[in-house]
């Protein structure tokens, strides 16, 4: 397990076409497992969920790229990723859970000896009806400092 500096920038656009921006930068861990790569950080509260762990996983197929973003803590939720799939998924909130349909339109993978970068673009649906338009980039370079 490697010590990375991790920046993620998402962007959430609803109905009312108001486009909600987010960036934060933050230490994780990055670590190789049977080919499937896992990046995991604390989120805060930029994020909105203050005590919970995010993990991303990415593994890629001969059928294609899927990509797994599991939070649990104060807030639990398992958002997978695969173009041409659409998955259901329960957001579990301390306020109560929701019954989510996410439909992946892009998935970029991009990975260097220093790092790498993970694009996502997705659809979320509640009980069919469109719910937001969104985006991910999260962006890891080894974190040299560590070293």
């Amino acid at each position: 397990m490697e010590s990375v500096i991790i920046t993620i920038k998402s962007t959430q656009q609803g109905r009312e076409n108001e486009a909600e921006e987010t960036e934060l930068d933050t230490l994780g861990t990055c670590q190789r497992k049977d080919g499937v790569l896992e990046l995991s950080y604390e989120d805060s509260e930029v994020t909105g969920f203050v005590g919970s762990t995010t993990m991303v996983r990415v593994e890629q197929s001969d059928t294609g790229m899927l990509v797994n973003v599991m939070r649990s803590g104060t807030a639990n939720s398992n958002l997978i990723l695969e173009i041409g799939k659409k998955h259901f998924s329960v957001y579990n909130t301390p306020y109560g859970n929701m019954a989510l349909g996410i439909e992946t339109d892009e998935l970029v993978f991009e990975e260097t000896p220093e790092g790498g970068k993970i694009f996502m673009a997705y659809t979320i649906d509640m009980n069919s009806a469109f719910l937001s338009e969104n985006t991910i980039e999260l962006v890891w370079k080894r974190n040299e400092s560590e070293k």
